[in-house]
């Protein structure tokens, strides 16, 4: 009896040995998966946009520190607030590991405001790496004084304060429609000029307009340099680099608005991809290039992994509420 149970312990251990060394040798052979050559990076806007700086300041953190074995390449995609990039991505990429997205909140406002037939839903959410807010100001010699005051005017005459920024349903336009609409105003009535989100900045310091609405790390060096005044962020707190700006909360209009930044595979994304970037990203996102990259441009740590998709469905249930009370959705 006793021989018996040796006997069969002996066979009950080697069994649960047999069993990890093949869980053991799949994980290795999902570990060890990576793309065999080149992977492209789209960037649904033009060179210098926020889409083309994530893309690249993530590429270059991953060079910096050696955390990809493989070459990958930005291309840039522009037109229709990142909806071209966004089409070529389910139409021509369906299943491949080879090409992920930059994006952020327009991924989101496109589909909800009809101006793209796709959305997250349609692609394979992989990682949220950072996060931005936005900045409201107005040409350096403006006698517009401080954000209520531009608010004022624009209860007024709606149409009195020209305001850029980029192109609807782009992320700094969704920032306009949410905090202007909160603040009681029929968006719209607003004199909003769309702008690819490069040339925000400039329209602003031409004097082509006379308000102007973009992330903080766009306007930074022109508020620093004195050539815009700040009128107030968007954030729940005064930005580290600008903390002698106000936020639109602090200034009387109770909204807080962020936007994300982050990656996205094609449709069907193989598990093997999605995991190798998570875990790349995960990897990039710790490295001290990327952390003085996120302060270079006033980005908020914000990495975001496994519970990205939920995020994106949050975020969507958001945007549309806030567009919908804005006024800014058209009726069916």
């Amino acid at each position: 009896m006793i021989r018996n149970g040796r006997s069969s312990t002996r066979i009950a251990l080697g069994a649960v040995l047999a069993v990890a060394v093949l869980v053991a040798s799949a994980l290795a052979v999902s570990a060890q998966w990576a793309p065999k050559g080149n992977v492209t990076v789209l960037a649904g806007a033009g060179p210098g946009s926020g889409w083309d700086t994530t893309a690249r300041s993530a590429l270059q953190a991953f060079t910096a520190h050696r955390v990809l074995a493989h070459p990958a390449t930005v291309v840039n995609k522009p037109g229709g607030a990142g909806a071209i990039a966004v089409a070529e991505m389910v139409n021509q990429h369906k299943g491949k590991n080879d090409i992920i997205l930059v994006t952020s909140l327009p991924l989101v406002t496109n589909k909800i405001m009809g101006t793209s037939p796709y959305g997250y839903q349609d692609l394979t959410p992989i990682v949220r790496v950072a996060a931005t807010h936005y900045m409201f100001v107005v040409p350096a010699n403006s006698d517009i004084k401080d954000f209520k005051d531009m608010i004022a005017r624009l209860k007024k005459d709606p149409k009195s304060v020209s305001i850029a920024g980029s192109t609807p349903p782009a992320d700094d336009w969704a920032a306009a429609m949410a905090v202007l609409g909160g603040a009681g105003l029929d968006v719209t009535k607003l004199k909003f000029v769309g702008y690819d989100g490069a040339q925000v900045a400039t329209a602003v310091l031409g004097g082509h307009v006379q308000a102007g609405v973009n992330t903080v790390g766009e306007f930074a060096q022109h508020v620093e340099a004195g050539k815009v005044k700040p009128l107030a962020t968007t954030g729940p707190e005064r930005e580290p680099n600008f903390k002698n700006v106000p936020t639109v909360k602090e200034s009387g209009v109770d909204v807080v608005f962020m936007n994300w930044r982050g990656f996205v595979g094609p449709p069907a994304m193989p598990r093997e991809a999605l995991t190798y970037w998570q875990q790349k990203f995960g990897e990039m996102v710790k490295t001290q290039t990327w952390k003085d990259l996120r302060a270079r441009y006033n980005w908020t740590d914000a990495y975001m992994a496994d519970g990205f998709g939920k995020f994106l469905d949050e975020n969507s249930k958001m945007m549309a509420e806030i567009l919908k009370n804005a006024g800014a959705l058209k009726k069916k």
